[in-house]
């Protein structure tokens, strides 16, 4: 049996990266995607500021992407702290185009403060230009399922995990997502 070819083997994504945070008063050992799940989490229950230390935490596994970036801005949009949101975004998309740190500032800071629909129109064409992005996949369907619309959410979780790579911390939190609204049907 021939030894593959480096050619012939495909990356299956960033190694394994573990980080120790304190849960329930002990410290535990968690995986980069369980830490993730876990932020998320913490954002579902409204605990933006734990939410958002959580995500600047994971923000040093660079090879992850900006998703922990991305993240950490919606929490601090979320928690009303609008001069903190914009830095996550300038660090993840420095010396790329900086309209996309612009235009999740500004998508974000009009969800938060009422501004729904044009909110919801920013990031679905967001999501349509930065295909490389599943995190945007996976907020506008936290944002549509925020507005009761829960069968596009469920298209936008659907597609976070297809843009995702296997086993990657969006495609985990947007799994869990589509299992429980169908439970729920």
């Amino acid at each position: 049996m021939a030894e593959p070819r480096l050619s012939d083997t495909q990356p299956l994504g960033p190694a394994p990266a573990f980080l120790q945070i304190r849960l329930q008063g002990k410290v535990r050992k968690v995986s980069y995607e369980q830490a993730f799940a876990l932020a998320c989490s913490l954002l579902e229950q409204h605990r933006f500021d734990d939410a958002a230390h959580l995500f600047e935490k994971l923000e040093q596994f660079t090879d992850r992407g900006p998703r922990a970036f991305i993240m950490r801005a919606f929490c601090e949009a979320a928690a009303l702290h609008f001069d903190t949101c914009s830095k996550p975004l300038a660090t993840a998309f420095e010396g790329q185009n900086n309209s996309i740190a612009s235009d999740l500032h500004n998508a974000f800071i009009s969800f938060h403060v009422g501004i729904r629909q044009d909110a919801l129109r920013a990031m679905a064409e967001l999501v349509n230009q930065h295909r490389e992005l599943p995190t945007l996949c996976l907020l506008l369907g936290y944002m549509l399922h925020a507005g009761g619309e829960s069968a596009m959410a469920d298209k936008c979780w659907s597609l976070a995990i297809r843009r995702d790579r296997p086993g990657g911390a969006v495609a985990v939190v947007a799994t869990r997502h589509l299992q429980h609204t169908r439970k729920s049907a």
